[in-house]
């Protein structure tokens, strides 16, 4: 009866629909980057506490996550443009984790007569309690509860700012407001195989921007994913939107699919692959290595790139667990 509930509560949040801020659902962690996005059925690590946080329950004893990423969409000066970044610190075991992130993004787009854009901004920063319950054998669920403080623009500006805009250097009055949000997760491990669902922005909280002439808000993000080890030291998994997210560059769902593995003593290698489930497909391909610095400490790094509408982008964080 209690799993029951659990799963009940993640699809019913899951199937709310909200309005958009273009703040995608992988705009953190560079091990999930470099899996192309496959993440949800493999967060083994803190950045569960944004992944899934049912996780932790299979996760390691104990976790420490320090991690930054950046990317962009710039297809062409005529269409939307959109930019985003992550930071990530998070420390967590089984039961129960702590974490702050800070997102930003931007969309840009032209006016009608080619003479300004107008930028819509978001910088948002969450800090969360993390708790875990195990519900059946091998089936766990998790909420990260949040405090988020959001900083919303929304200007008209000349073309010639564009660039300035999408890349965070322009002049911009922001307004503040704190809001409480929810990101859910489930986990299902069946010996090598696991299975996970994540529900971001559960409330959908709304920022309004200076003059109250206009609001953004954090779009609910629902994702879905599967994992298998089918030899020791090494994932595979596959990822899917359970929402279609409402962003001027990503009108359709995408799914993911992603690998990482041991090739030596002191390190991992990973790739991914992403595009749109339907319309325009703007695929992306990523790549990541890790390095063991020693036995506990490890330093991943990842780069993406694709189609004129597909994120690029780097990330480097630091993990340590045991």
């Amino acid at each position: 009866m209690v799993l029951r509930s659990g799963v009940a509560a993640v699809f019913v949040l899951a199937g709310l629909t909200a309005p958009a801020a273009a703040q995608t659902f992988d705009t953190v962690g560079t091990r999930a980057a470099g899996m192309g996005g496959a993440f949800v059925a493999v967060a083994d690590d803190a950045s569960a506490v944004y992944w899934n946080p049912g996780a932790f329950a299979s996760g390691a004893f104990f976790s420490l996550v320090l991690d930054r990423n950046s990317a962009e969409i710039d297809p062409s000066a005529a269409e939307p443009a959109s930019s985003r970044s992550g930071l990530l610190m998070a420390l967590g075991s089984p039961a129960v984790a702590l974490s702050y992130y800070r997102l930003r993004s931007t969309v840009v787009s032209p006016l009608a007569d080619g003479d300004a854009v107008r930028a819509a901004t978001l910088i948002t920063h969450h800090t969360g309690a993390t708790l875990v319950q195990s519900v059946a054998p091998g089936v766990a669920v998790g909420a990260t509860l949040k405090l988020v403080r959001g900083l919303a623009s929304a200007v008209v500006r000349p073309f010639a700012e564009r660039e300035a805009l999408l890349r965070d250097r322009g002049d911009l009055t922001t307004e503040g407001s704190n809001r409480f949000d929810a990101d859910l997760g489930l986990m299902a491990t069946f010996g090598r195989l696991k299975a996970g669902v994540t529900v971001r922005n559960a409330t959908a909280p709304s920022f309004r921007t200076p003059g109250g002439a206009a609001s953004l808000t954090l779009e609910r993000q629902a994702r879905a994913g599967v994992s298998a080890t089918p030899i020791p030291g090494w994932i595979t998994a596959a990822d899917i939107d359970v929402l279609a997210p409402r962003d001027p560059l990503r009108s359709a769902r995408r799914f993911a699919v992603g690998t990482e593995g041991r090739i030596h003593r002191k390190a991992f290698i990973r790739g991914g692959f992403s595009a749109a489930a339907a319309g325009e497909r703007a695929p992306a391909a990523s790549a990541g290595v890790s390095f063991a610095a020693t036995r506990s400490l490890l330093v991943d790094v990842q780069v993406t790139g694709g189609s004129k509408k597909a994120p690029a982008g780097w990330g480097v964080s630091g993990r340590f667990g045991y």
